[in-house]
């Protein structure tokens, strides 16, 4: 028989006409193995495992031509399978060849007969069975298909020996469908199969076939699990797919030395590897454990994790931190006794070990999957130790190919052929009986396969032509369409999923078009010619299908939430709300109308109808953190409001950023003039000094710069200090002396309040630095690091830049508490900015006109509207790219017309 399946098929038919006894049926492979084994014994089938660990080692005691990438994985994993495939012939030995392809057979010769006194090759197990060909008795030879010359061959000695049986008619679709792509293709099969449930045919009477793997496999599985589609086949997602062997490799390949923290905290949430710490026992916080490394004590890798025996024993973090140095440093000695073990057996014990330590299942029943999915590698682990003698010394990249290849080589399956639909690639639908059968993919391109001549494997080497290989593919294709004794079904895709251009008919569909349209159809002009005929089926895309129903694939839809889809297509998009029984898709819609129509409403920013939603004025608030709001409501509202930020990974940064960079100069400013204060001279030298030691703490706290780009940041630094401070030395000189730095109000007896009709804001912050001149005028200065471009327009007159910037005059409030002449001042502490100042007098007409700015950004805050206006700024902003700028600008541009946003618009504009 040509396919696993159709032996069940042909005993159930035999059994229901007359019966069957002493009747054998097999398929080649089993033929051969029955045939073959008993004379072959007791050496056993090679298993493909051996073959590549052997390749490996062939590879490592001479290099030949491979020499630059003998040592490399994927040098072995290319020549095991060309080697696989030469074992099917007896003397592989083209006349011509290449220089590559000779090294590549002095492998295969070398590695296949270090195996030779314990397994055999397909090419003997060929030979053994023609052999003893005698011993099958009458033979019957049903629709004969083989994979390669070798099987060609003993298919030859069968056929010789016995009845074949074939058809010479070709069979023909009674039904073609195409969709816009893949998956359009599946779901309209989807709904086609249920058509035929429905109607009475039972699962195991219907058979789909795919002609290729990626992406039907996948496909199928989506649509049908959707569908409630029992089904029996290969699972597309399998182990190595699964968190279990994903995390073993990943943990088995991180580099050992540096222990990069962005790898191994991306392991660990995978929640497979897991580390117990504590009393009582607790699994490690991933949550804490982010922020710790990414806020607190920044981790890059290396060394960087030494930092977290710093931390004081009370300090709340100091359990999570000594919990993760405890997991790098096991996890850094198991690793390196994988990676040293002399022999597969050791790296065998070790890996298990590993496995123990360190993988656990959340559930306790034995069927979960992640269960048994630590089960079976455990197994494989074990197996590892079988190597010794076959593979070269173990390492740890070839630990992971080895397990790899293992994992790869499980077979997994879902459902019983006895009761569900059969689903498998088109070679396990030949010599089938079906009532339906179905043949996915049957466009040029997938069937037959485009394929190319491989430069280890010349055709004539392996004594098959491509014209073979494609006359085997049709063959397969032929027999599972025969498969289907009522409805035989052909479907493929008009386009692909990825794009490109768009694909025609198989060349072995056009019979079947010729016949159901009863005319020559053409290549190039196919669609057109059949779009009127009954039984080729035209699915246009999704959302015609949707809302639409062609009786030829079933009335029903492929799942419930077609269905769902179909509800609400029966009604004007206006009229949709309410119609389904379900409370999330009616916020949706809501969601979706009120965005799109411009309604202000809780979806774009306003949540004014819930009471006491926003306490943000409940207590001393930030005058930058007004600034926020005027510059984007909404990103204040999810950052200050709900509390909702990104967290920077150190990863990334791979110099300084101007943020950082602005925190050092202050730091260094605030540090140095504190001493001047404190009675140390204000001294170049004492700048540097205080500036050095503020750099190096920063280069601790920043693992992920580059020394090269740090150099010439910390360079730039120390020089715009220096130039600096010839400014501030003749600053002082001309009376004015720093009193205080960083001054902190917003907490009794330091407290800036303003009254606002009725209503009194108080305020918090810190001030970089107050002077006081000889003649007493008091002069507060905010340092800043960037461009002066932006306040160019602040003056006396214009205090907040028309509403947008609340710094200075509220610091001013403050000075205002010490003496009743008061300058504010930004200072650009720049060479690009030429180290400018920009400020003006805190007068009573500025400080109205800060009031009348901050009432209305007050009233709006208060109120709960947080429209959704993005920031106009040229600067990265993470949480914004979370949020979506293009989604916030379309949200932004539909409220133009809204009452309780004029205001805001009159004031700031578009």
């Amino acid at each position: 028989m040509p396919s696993r399946g159709a032996i069940r098929d042909v005993l159930q038919y035999l059994a229901r006409h007359d019966g069957v006894a002493n009747v054998q049926v097999l398929t080649l492979d089993l033929a051969v193995d029955t045939l073959a084994a008993p004379a072959l014994a007791p050496r056993r089938p090679l298993p493909f495992p051996y073959l590549a660990a052997s390749v490996q080692k062939v590879l490592a005691d001479e290099h030949g031509v491979f020499v630059d990438v003998a040592d490399q994985p994927i040098t072995a994993e290319a020549l095991a399978p060309a080697s696989r495939t030469l074992g099917a012939v007896a003397d592989p030995s083209p006349a011509e060849a290449t220089l590559l392809v000779r090294d590549m057979l002095r492998v295969h010769t070398a590695a296949t007969a270090a195996q030779t006194d314990t397994h055999y090759l397909p090419h003997e197990a060929y030979a053994a069975a023609t052999s003893r060909i005698h011993e099958l008795g009458e033979v019957v030879v049903f629709l004969p298909t083989a994979a390669d010359a070798g099987a060609s061959q003993f298919l030859e000695a069968l056929i010789n020996r016995g009845q074949l049986v074939e058809s010479d008619v070709e069979p023909l679709g009674t039904l073609v469908l195409h969709a816009s792509d893949a998956d359009d293709e599946v779901r309209s099969i989807t709904r086609l199969v249920r058509q035929h449930l429905v109607a009475g045919v039972p699962g195991h009477r219907i058979g789909l076939f795919h002609a290729n793997a990626d992406p039907y496999l996948r496909l199928i599985h989506e649509h049908f699990d959707s569908a409630g589609i029992k089904f029996a086949g290969e699972l597309c997602h399998t182990m190595k797919h699964r968190p279990v062997a994903r995390s073993l490799r990943r943990l088995l390949n991180i580099d050992i030395d540096v222990m990069p923290r962005r790898e191994l905290l991306s392991i660990l949430s995978e929640r497979v590897v897991t580390w117990f710490y504590g009393t009582p026992i607790a699994a490690l916080p991933l949550r804490r454990v982010e922020r710790l490394t990414r806020a607190r004590i920044k981790v890059v890798g290396g060394s960087d994790w030494e930092r977290l025996t710093e931390l004081d024993s009370e300090d709340p973090d100091a359990n999570v931190a000594t919990a993760l140095y405890s997991l790098v440093t096991t996890l850094r000695h198991d690793l390196n006794a994988v990676a040293n073990a002399a022999t597969w057996s050791e790296a065998s014990r070790c890996v298990i070990d590993v496995l123990g330590r360190y993988f656990n299942s959340r559930s306790k029943h034995s069927d979960d999957p992640t269960t048994k999915d630590l089960r079976a590698l455990a197994t494989i682990c074990l197996d590892l130790g079988e190597l010794d003698g076959i593979a070269p010394p173990p390492t740890l990249r070839g630990i992971v190919n080895a397990i790899s290849v293992r994992i790869d080589a499980l077979p997994e399956t879902i459902g019983t052929t006895t009761s569900a639909v059969t689903v498998g690639p088109l070679a396990a639908g030949a010599g089938r009986d079906f009532d339906v059968c179905i043949v996915l993919g049957a466009a040029e391109g997938i069937l037959p396969a485009t394929r190319r001549e491989d430069p280890l494997l010349p055709r004539a080497l392996g004594g098959r032509t491509l014209a073979d290989e494609i006359q085997n593919q049709k063959s397969q294709f032929l027999a599972t369409l025969a498969s289907g004794q009522k409805h035989r079904i052909v479907s493929f895709p008009r386009g692909s999923m990825r794009g490109g251009a768009e694909k025609v008919p198989s060349r072995w569909l056009m019979p079947t078009l010729d016949a159901l349209s009863g005319n020559k159809i053409g290549v190039v002009d196919w669609q057109k010619q059949t779009a009127n005929v009954g039984s080729i089926v035209t699915v246009e895309s999704f959302d015609v299908s949707i809302q639409t129903v062609d009786p030829r694939i079933g009335v029903s839809a492929a799942s419930e939430t077609e269905w769902r889809l179909r509800a609400l297509a029966e009604h004007a998009a206006d009229d949709r709300r309410g119609t389904l029984d379900d409370s999330i898709v009616d916020a949706g819609m809501e969601l979706r109308n009120d965005r799109l129509n411009g309604k202000f409403t809780r979806f774009n920013g306003n949540v004014s109808h819930i009471e006491n939603a926003v306490t943000f004025f409940d207590k001393p608030v930030s005058a930058s953190r007004l600034e926020d709001w005027v510059a984007s409501p909404y990103r204040f509202f999810v950052k200050t409001v709900l509390g909702v930020d990104t967290l920077d990974d150190p990863d990334d940064a791979a110099q300084l950023d101007p943020l950082t960079r602005g925190n050092l100069i202050h730091l260094s400013l605030e540090r140095y003039v504190q001493g001047t204060i404190d009675g140390i001279d204000a001294t170049l030298d004492h700048l540097i000094e205080v500036s050095d030691e503020v750099l190096a703490d920063a280069r601790v706290d920043a693992p992920g710069w580059l020394p090269q780009l740090w150099e010439k940041d910390s360079s730039i630094i120390r020089r715009e200090l220096v130039e600096w401070f010839e400014l501030d030395r003749t600053d002082r000189e001309t009376g004015w002396t720093p009193t205080h730095v960083e001054q902190n109000f917003g907490v009794e007896p330091d407290v800036v309040v303003l009254d606002l009709a009725g209503e009194k804001i108080a305020f918090a912050g810190k001030i970089d630095r107050i002077d006081r001149h000889t003649d007493g005028r008091i002069r507060v200065t905010d340092y800043k690091s960037g461009q002066a471009t932006s306040y160019k327009k602040l003056s006396g007159s214009e205090p907040t830049d028309g509403g947008t910037k609340f710094q200075l005059p509220v610091y001013g409030l403050l000075a205002l508490t010490m003496g009743d002449d008061v300058t504010t001042r930004y200072w650009f502490v720049n060479h690009k900015a030429r180290y400018e100042t920009i400020g003006y007098p805190l007068t009573d007409d500025a400080v109205e006109v800060l009031k009348a700015d901050i009432f209305r950004v007050h009233r709006m805050i208060r109120a709960g509207y947080f429209p959704p206006r993005p920031p106009d700024s040229f600067w990265a902003n993470p949480l914004i790219d979370l949020i979506g700028t293009a989604g916030l600008e379309r949200a932004w541009s539909s409220l133009r017309d809204v009452l309780e946003l004029a205001d805001y618009r009159a004031k700031y504009g578009d």
